[in-house]
């Protein structure tokens, strides 16, 4: 399998970690294959730790796919199948290679994945009660209507633009829920459509900035193609002043105002949990989707500052202010 793995090394990074435990002697032995689609996460080390504490002393092979399909195919056909009795358990992060993954798995070993906004629609599992097949995992969805709902208690809009990619399923999916936020809370949405292709974020940053497109906020959904360009998302709009919404950390992290997100290293811990529950004798196919359970108010201070924003107190359990 060594010589396999070094043979895929220029599709995407294959590497195998070492084994961890908290009591080797005693430690139950896990192999698990990690199919990542944008590098490790904070999900992901969740994940590990937990199995960890646990007491597992396991084994990872992790597949980054670098956000590139042709590689994600290359990896789960060439390295994955080729070696499925190699591993005890699949790990999946996020939709695409969660989606990609079931579908060449065919439900041959369990498999467990993270941060998949929308299961069902998504067609991982049929059901967030239970999947009824040799899978489970976590949504990290946090309802749009929920989000902006909390939001508007601290900023007033009226007009608000969406920076999205088409391409990607989780980020079409908030866009609409955005549209059904829209009619309950009475504004309107400004789509700024943002695939990769024809620098077309950084001709949609240069309208905002030059007010050729007008709005009162911008909304940043779940998209990985956007988290990786947030730097300089959040730095453009905060020089712009323009209130920015993000629907994941690094948006914040990177410049944007503010976000109601989720805990995404509780997350991969409660996937580790689902691995254990396994191990002691449940189904993954009796498990229910694991969700947010208590959201996270994420405030950049500077931006803020910037932008001159009171935030009320008390708007939510858990608040966090990053610079």
């Amino acid at each position: 399998m060594r010589k396999l793995l070094l043979g895929v090394m220029a599709a995407a990074v294959v590497v195998s970690l070492n084994f961890g435990s908290a009591s080797p002697a005693a430690a139950e032995k896990l192999r698990i294959a990690m199919v990542l689609w944008r590098g490790e996460t904070e999900a992901d080390q969740g994940f590990k730790d937990k199995l960890r504490e646990l007491g597992y002393a396991t084994q990872y092979t992790v597949m980054d796919a670098k956000q590139d399909r042709g590689s994600l195919r290359h990896l789960l056909t060439n390295v994955l199948i080729a070696n499925l009795g190699d591993f005890d358990y699949v790990y999946s992060y996020g939709t695409t290679a969660s989606q990609m993954t079931k579908f060449i798995l065919q439900n041959r070993i369990p498999h467990v994945f993270s941060n998949v906004a929308a299961p069902v629609r998504s067609k991982v599992v049929r059901s967030m009660d239970s999947s009824g097949e040799n899978i489970s995992g976590t949504s990290n969805r946090i309802p749009v209507s929920v989000q902006i709902e909390i939001i508007l208690r601290i900023l007033k809009f009226k007009r608000i633009g969406i920076l999205f990619n088409p391409r990607e399923k989780n980020s079409a999916l908030m866009r609409e829920e955005l549209y059904r936020a829209s009619e309950k809370f009475d504004f309107q949405v400004v789509d700024l459509r943002s695939p990769p292709a024809m620098d077309m974020l950084q001709k949609n940053l240069r309208k905002l900035t030059d007010r050729s497109v007008v709005v009162d906020a911008i909304y940043l959904p779940l998209d990985s193609f956007l988290i990786t360009q947030a730097g300089e998302i959040g730095a453009k709009l905060r020089a712009a002043k323009i209130p920015s919404i993000g629907a994941q950390k690094k948006f914040i992290e990177n410049g944007a105002l503010l976000g109601v997100i989720p805990d995404y290293y509780a997350l991969g811990q409660e996937v580790a949990m689902m691995v254990h529950r396994h191990r002691t004798g449940e189904a993954l196919g009796d498990m229910r989707i694991g969700t947010v359970k208590e959201p996270i108010l994420m405030i950049n201070e500077t931006t803020r500052q910037a932008l001159d924003i009171t935030i009320p107190k008390g708007l939510v359990k858990n608040t966090v202010v990053v610079y």
